[in-house]
């Protein structure tokens, strides 16, 4: 994977959390996903095709969901519900939104699907057998969440080929 693919994310990802949820998540160091097992509790995956194809993903730990929802919403929530499983998947929609506009001013294009939620311990969220996911992991508070990337270039730029 391009590692360019992967700052547009973090950025978008902190830029969102600290405007709408009033948070200012401390970002871990990146690294290669082993298995497919998600790294939270509620997870928002989104499909993105253009100058590469695969997703992106924000896997929450209970807590941090539920601490970022409630501050986006200024209700105190203490379980997921409809509202944090809805807050969950606008979450991952502004952060590909905003990597979206971040490729845009590279000339890098990328068009973005509708977001999918899943909720669960341990659930799975598989990669094509080859393409590497990178996750950065996010620190808040007493909680964490991850987002993971997993990216296929389809053409590469110098050689103009697949």
């Amino acid at each position: 994977m391009n590692v360019e693919f992967i700052n547009p994310f973090i950025n978008a990802t902190i830029n969102a959390l600290s405007t709408m949820a009033s948070v200012m998540p401390k970002r871990g160091a990146p690294f290669v996903k082993a298995g497919d097992e998600a790294g939270g509790d509620i997870s928002a995956v989104i499909g993105l095709t253009g100058e590469a194809n695969g997703w992106v993903a924000v896997c929450f730990k209970k807590e941090a969901a539920i601490k970022i929802v409630s501050n986006m919403i200024g209700e105190k929530k203490t379980f997921i519900d409809a509202d944090v499983r809805d807050a969950v998947g606008e979450i991952v929609n502004m952060i590909a939104g905003g990597a979206k506009g971040e490729f845009a001013q590279k000339n890098l294009t990328f068009k973005i699907a509708i977001p999918t939620v899943i909720i669960g311990e341990s659930h799975i969220l598989s990669q094509k057998k080859d393409a590497a996911c990178i996750v950065v992991p996010f620190q808040i508070e007493d909680s964490s969440f991850f987002i993971e990337v997993c990216l296929v270039q389809e053409k590469d730029p110098a050689a103009g080929v697949k």
